[in-house]
C-alpha cells in the first residue's frame, strides 16, 4: 500500500491505530518500503478516552496524530484527549469533527457539528479536520442536486476548517465498509473544485472583516 502511495504521488496517508503494536508494524512497513509516502496516526472516535493508547501514540513524534471527537462525550472532554497526547511530547496533532451520535441528527447519521470548528480554533491552537461522510452517512442529495456530503464540506470549509476526510471508493456497493456514504472516484474533481470554491469565500470572508475599522 505504501509503495503503491508512493507511485501515485499521494502525499499522506491516514491509518487508524487501535493498539500498540499497529505503530510498530506502521513504522516497519515504513523502513522497508523506503518511506515512499507520509503516514499520520489516526485516533477513532471511540479511543478518543482510551488513555493507555493515547500515551503510547503521544510519545513518538515522528508522525502527526488525527484525533476525532469522542464518541458520546462533550467537546470539552475530546479536547482533553488532545490535550493528553501534547503532555506526552507530540504537539502535531489535528482534531477531528466527525458528528455527534444524536437522533437530533436524523436522518444523517450523525448530528453534523461543523460550527464547533471556530469554537476548536479559538480554544486551541490545532488545525481542524472535517468528516463529512461520517456525519452525513450517505449519498442524500438536496433538491439543487447536490449531495448532503458536499453542503456539509463546504459549511465546514467556509467556517475555516484546515482539512476534509472524505469516503471515496471506485465501486462504493462492493467496499466492505462504508459504502452507502462513498463518493465516486470520477466525483473527486468535481469534488476539489467545490472545496476550492468554498476555500475562497472563506478567505473572502476573512478579507472582509479585516477591512473594518470597528
Amino acid at each position: 500500500m505504501f509503495e503503491l502511495a508512493g507511485k501515485y504521488g499521494i502525499k499522506v496517508i491516514a491509518m487508524e491505530i487501535t493498539h500498540e503494536s499497529h505503530l510498530h508494524e506502521i513504522k516497519e512497513a515504513l523502513h522497508q518500503t523506503g518511506n515512499p509516502t507520509g503516514v499520520m496516526l489516526q485516533i477513532g472516535t471511540r479511543n478518543t478516552q482510551n488513555f493507555e493508547l493515547l500515551k503510547i501514540v503521544g510519545r513518538q513524534t515522528e508522525l502527526p496524530v488525527l484525533l476525532k471527537r469522542g464518541f458520546g462525550i462533550t467537546l470539552d472532554e475530546s479536547l482533553n484527549a488532545a490535550e493528553y497526547l501534547a503532555s506526552e511530547g507530540n504537539r502535531n496533532v489535528v482534531f477531528g469533527l466527525r458528528g455527534m451520535k444524536t437522533n437530533m441528527g436524523d436522518p444523517h447519521r450523525n448530528f453534523v457539528d461543523f460550527s464547533h470548528v471556530p469554537v476548536v480554533k479559538r480554544l486551541t491552537r490545532m488545525p481542524v479536520c472535517i468528516d463529512p461522510s461520517h456525519s452525513v452517512g450517505s449519498r442524500a442529495a438536496s433538491p439543487d442536486g447536490i449531495l448532503d456530503m458536499m453542503h456539509v464540506t463546504a459549511q465546514g470549509v467556509m467556517a475555516g476548517a484546515n482539512m476534509v476526510l472524505v469516503d471515496f471508493h471506485p465501486a462504493p456497493p462492493k467496499a466492505l465498509v462504508d459504502g452507502p456514504q462513498a463518493m465516486l472516484l470520477k466525483e473527486l474533481p468535481y469534488f476539489l473544485e467545490d472545496v476550492r470554491i468554498a476555500r475562497e469565500a472563506y478567505l473572502k470572508r476573512v478579507e472582509l472583516r479585516q477591512r473594518q475599522d470597528w
